[in-house]
């Protein structure tokens, strides 16, 4: 339905004007009978994605929390700051067993729910981070790389040229 004919068919209803009343104007130019070409259809190649947090966020360095729970009523903070897409590392040295339990059951839930990640780093101490922090704890090897790196400089001869990598 064009939007002609559904403002004809408002203003009929309304009681406006007759549309047989100017059928035989000559001057009327109906534009819904005039047909353009058809273009040829433009392909674009869509531009990379950036990611949701923008370039303003990027500029700056991110921030993680440090949280020392005393209730449970703290980890609605905790949710809050990973729904800002804040990491989080939560101590629970001081806080009791049954709060502690409770909070980690909660935060679990929290992060799984924001496609985040729960890992316990040490005795009563937790991180938690948002989907665009990626935790790495191993130990990187770089195995004869060092060796390589410090020959060239202990190596005797002044000639020698460093490893390319």
């Amino acid at each position: 339905m064009g939007l002609k004919s559904l403002w004809n068919k408002v203003v009929n209803n309304v009681g406006g004007f007759n549309d047989d009343d100017y059928e035989n104007d000559d001057d009327y130019v109906d534009e819904e009978d005039e047909v353009e070409e058809a273009q040829p259809a433009r392909r674009t190649v869509a531009a990379p994605r950036r990611s949701s947090l923008g370039s303003a966020q990027s500029d700056r360095p991110m921030k993680m929390m440090i949280v020392e729970p005393e209730t449970f009523d703290d980890s609605q903070n905790i949710a809050d700051y990973l729904r800002e897409r804040k990491p989080v590392v939560i101590n629970f040295e001081n806080t009791a067993a049954d709060v502690s339990k409770r909070v980690v059951d909660f935060i679990s839930g929290a992060t799984y729910a924001l496609d985040g990640n729960i890992q316990k780093v040490g005795k009563d101490i937790f991180l938690c981070v948002p989907s665009n922090v990626a935790v790495d704890h191993g130990k990187r090897d770089y195995g004869d790389f060092t060796a390589q790196l410090t020959s060239w400089q202990t190596g005797g001869e002044e000639t020698q040229q460093p490893p390319r990598v």
